[in-house]
């Protein structure tokens, strides 16, 4: 862009070189007339390089021919320069004004080419009206020219002709008028596409400018020296490079064919030439008929050409007029069906000013405020004051023009209660239509109350309404936030409480009275609890409760209250029950999250468990402790079978009063190679809680089948008729346990008759699947013992459900045996029942003969205890056997009883 301003300048330069030249040489000759040549083709040149570049710059391809045309001009105006240069100072003598016909063939070459590029010039999509006024338009401009230029021709071609010595230079001079003001009608009337509007007005000036100049001819008659091409081609020259720097300009810019200025809807270029012509008329009217006669018929002409114009203008306002009218039609067809809209919506639409006053309210608005008007009402008036501050938030963010903004607040009825609304603002205080800050509404109260449902029920138990373990997970989070910033002074706690043995009442009395009875547990602890508190059931029968602000007094008082509070019996669903809970107590310290809360207080919860249910324990330090101790015990036990640590032992069932041996009861020992003999009492719960009682059990049956096996082929007749295995509840809901136990005593030889099956009152308590399994069991041929009869909810219920052959009497029964009536009257009764069902009775932890005495004159035949045998290993248990029958089993020794010890 620099590089063309640079040429444009030097352009200039040589333009006023070449006039000062001339002005110089005016009063007389002072240098050769050659000199004055030199400028005029240099500018040419000059020019021509900034068309050229101009034409490389343009953006498509119709701009750039424009420019390219236009080089091709200069370039033929400089070849015709080079062909004066010569007719002047040689061919008609020196020096001279005549033009050659080579010279005038390139001049008027250059002006041919100079409007064939004007009407090339790309004209805009138009409707076929446009483009019959625009022919019209154009016509009546160039008419208008065309008489012009005949009166001037008609004036001027006799000095003109004298002094070039050819009619050729008039008709270029005038050819050079008719293009410059094809130029500029074409660019006033049909603008000028792509190209730059100020840069073709610039070079269509420069035409006229350079046709003027070259029409003073005549005055240099006198002065042969002189040529008019030495003011013409320079001044043209510097007006085209012109053009080019700006119509370079406005493609870097990207502003071509965006500056059109916003013209009038029509032009005045026709009218102002019909007023030229007309002017000339009048002047060159005269005593020549025949000049006269060609004046008056080209006025005659542009009168009939504009009056053609007026015409079409004339049926053309009338199309609008009715396009107009049609479209007020539709207008108004659009405002009735809005009108109609606004009136009969439920929506609410308002408009208010600034300050929030109303100067607009639709109908619904007034249905819905009872009111006659809204006008001038503050719509803080109507807005729910819990909602107030919402809405101001909401007005702060509309202080852009334009801008959006949705809410949802409440607002007033008549009869005083409020309805939810969602209310989309939008700020058109800048649209001068409307003045004001725009309000939607539309009543979302029936689908906000769902949703307020839908938003409780998945927060809280549906059972019995209060929070569930989502929403206590979440407030324990904020409440652990918040003691850990300090806003709790008085400290955070968490009770988690569990319905001790709820399983067995749901199984036996159904699922509705459980539910019942869920009901009335959270209604007590909700009554139980302070303001302030979350109680929450965290699924099936577990419950925990969020205490803020608690101290540790506090959160004792609390539990002990829980305590009391299931203590008393619970009506539920016509039934009068007893229920217990077992409770965990954690308080929150600084190095516990809200997960960590929560299993610290269930390790506290299974804490109470283990102590004997019915009461709570508060974490301590110790529960961690007991927590990795039974972790570390449940991994060593994982793999005590494989490392062969888990051995069976025998307890012999024996008969009374003489204590033969009838039978045995397995009993699993483990010896730990670092800890010793671990008790079952602690490792058998271990396994239950973590699945391995179901390896272990089918272990201990199939080490027990064998053995059974192996005394009947070792003992024969004397060898024990029974082998009693302990199955837990987990291994009978086992889906497999059946098909375990019948493939054992296939692959042992070991009579289905000969295995009894030992199973608690608990295990089989609730029926489904353990129960079913207890009755394949039974019609696979093997016994059933229920264990620990007695102790459980209904123990005589249970013997008309469950297939039972052995009744096995708990040791708490048989320790009163020797005491009062009252204490003795319970083994009397099962002794009784076994008797009159048919089945066995067998008397468990006799310690002493006085309670083997009692037992037998009771009618009790089988007992079992350490006042007969320990349990013992295999080896000592053929030893006893064989002491019995008086033969000494070989690689055995004589056992002792264990009463002897």
């Amino acid at each position: 862009m620099a590089l063309d301003v640079r040429l444009l300048r030097w352009t200039a330069a040589l333009a006023v070189l070449s006039v000062a030249w001339l002005a110089a040489q005016w009063p007389g000759v002072l240098i050769h007339p050659v000199v004055g040549w030199l400028p005029v083709p240099a500018c040419t040149a000059l020019a021509v390089i900034v068309l050229l570049r101009t034409s490389q710059a343009a953006p498509d391809r119709r701009s750039g021919r424009f420019w390219r045309h236009l080089a091709l001009v200069l370039t033929l105006l400089s070849a015709a320069v080079v062909s004066s240069v010569y007719d002047s100072l040689v061919r008609f003598g020196a020096p001279s004004q005549r033009s050659s016909t080579p010279t005038m063939v390139l001049y008027l070459g250059a002006i041919v080419v100079l409007l064939w590029a004007l009407l090339r010039l790309p004209v805009g999509r138009r409707t076929s009206h446009d483009l019959i006024t625009l022919g019209l338009d154009l016509t009546i401009v160039l008419a208008a020219a065309a008489l012009v230029a005949w009166f001037a021709a008609a004036r001027a071609s006799v000095p003109v002709s004298a002094v070039t010595g050819s009619s050729w230079t008039l008709f270029g001079i005038l050819l050079m008028v008719f293009a410059s003001l094809v130029s500029l009608a074409k660019v006033a009337l049909a603008g000028a596409g792509a190209l730059d509007r100020r840069a073709l007005w610039t070079m269509g000036g420069t035409v006229v400018v350079g046709a003027v100049a070259g029409s003073a001819a005549p005055l240099l008659e006198s002065r042969p020296y002189l040529n008019d091409c030495h003011i013409s081609i320079p001044v043209c020259c510097v007006g085209l490079a012109m053009a080019a720097v700006r119509q370079r300009r406005a493609f870097a810019e990207g502003l071509a064919a965006v500056r059109r200025s916003q013209s009038r809807p029509f032009s005045l270029i026709p009218y102002v030439a019909i007023v030229v012509a007309d002017a000339f008329v009048l002047v060159g009217v005269g005593d020549d008929p025949r000049d006269t006669r060609i004046l008056v018929g080209g006025s005659v002409l542009l009168t009939l050409l504009v009056t053609a114009r007026q015409l079409i203008s004339l049926y053309e306002n009338s199309h609008l007029l009715a396009r107009v009218d049609a479209s007020m039609l539709e207008l108004r067809r659009h405002e009735r069906r809005f009108r109609s809209l606004v009136q009969h919506s439920s929506d609410v639409l308002a408009i208010a000013d600034e300050h929030y006053v109303l100067t607009y309210g639709s109908p619904s608005l007034l249905r819905f405020t009872g009111r006659q008007s809204v006008l001038g009402t503050s719509l803080w008036e109507l807005v729910h004051p819990d909602d107030a501050e919402r809405l101001r938030q909401a007005s702060s963010g509309l202080a852009a023009p334009g801008s959006t903004t949705t809410l949802q607040l409440r607002l007033l009825q008549p009869d005083g209660t409020w309805r939810w609304f969602e209310v989309v603002t939008t700020n058109l205080l800048h649209d001068p239509s409307v003045r004001g800050v725009v309000a939607n509404a539309r009543d979302i109260t029936e689908s906000r109350r769902y949703q307020d449902q839908l938003s409780y029920q998945a927060s809280h138990d549906g059972l019995t309404g209060l929070a569930n373990r989502s929403l206590f997970a979440a407030r324990t989070v904020e409440a652990v936030a918040s003691s850990r910033g300090g806003s709790l002074s008085g400290g955070l706690a968490l009770a988690l409480i569990d319905l001790d043995d709820f399983k067995a009442i749901n199984d036996r009395l159904g699922h509705a009275v459980g539910d019942a009875l869920l009901v009335e547990v959270a209604e007590r602890l909700r009554t139980t609890v302070r303001p302030g508190d979350v109680v929450a059931r965290l699924g099936g029968d577990e419950f925990a409760v969020l205490l803020p602000e608690s101290t540790r007094e506090a959160s004792t008082d609390i539990a002990d209250a829980f305590i009391d509070a299931l203590a008393a019996p619970v009506r539920a669903a016509g039934y009068e029950l007893l229920i217990q809970a077992s409770i965990g107590v954690a308080r929150h310290t600084p190095d516990c999250d809200a997960s960590d809360l929560l299993r610290r207080a269930d390790m506290a919860m299974y804490a109470a468990k283990e102590s004997g249910k019915s009461r709570w324990v508060e974490y301590g330090p110790e529960l961690d402790a007991h927590a990795v101790e039974h972790a570390q015990l449940a991994a060593d036990l994982s793999q005590a079978l494989d490392r062969d640590e888990l051995t069976v032992h025998y307890q012999p069932i024996v008969a009374l009063p003489g204590g033969e041996i009838r039978g045995v009861e397995a009993l699993v020992r483990w010896r730990h190679p670092t800890r010793g003999q671990v008790s079952p009492a602690v490792f058998i719960p271990v396994a239950e809680r973590t699945g391995l009682i179901v390896q272990i059990g089918a272990w201990v049956l199939r080490k027990s089948c064998d053995q059974a096996a192996a005394w009947i082929s070792a003992l024969d007749e004397a060898a024990p008729w029974k082998m009693s295995v302990n199955a837990s509840a987990r291994q009978l809901l086992e889906p497999s346990f059946v098909d375990t136990v019948a493939a054992i005593l296939h692959d042992c030889a070991l009579p289905p008759a000969r295995l009894t099956i030992e199973i608690t009152e608990t295990a089989v308590f609730g029926g489904g699947r353990a129960l079913d399994t207890v009755r394949s069991l039974h019609a696979l041929g093997v016994k059933i013992a229920l264990d620990d009869f007695g102790t459980g909810h209904s123990s005589l219920g249970l013997l008309r459900t469950c297939p039972v052959d052995v009744l096995k009497v708990d040791k708490s029964f048989v320790d009163g045996v020797t005491g009062t009536v009252e204490q003795e009257a319970i083994v009397t009764s099962i002794s009784e029942i076994a008797q009159a069902l048919r089945l066995e009775a067998v008397a468990e932890g006799v310690e002493t003969r006085a309670q083997a005495n009692r037992l037998l004159e009771l009618g009790y035949q089988l007992a079992q205890g350490f006042h007969f045998y320990r349990p013992m290993p295999p080896e000592a248990v053929t030893a006893a056997i064989a002491a019995e029958a008086g033969v000494t089993h070989r690689g055995a020794g004589k056992a002792t009883p264990a009463s002897a010890f």
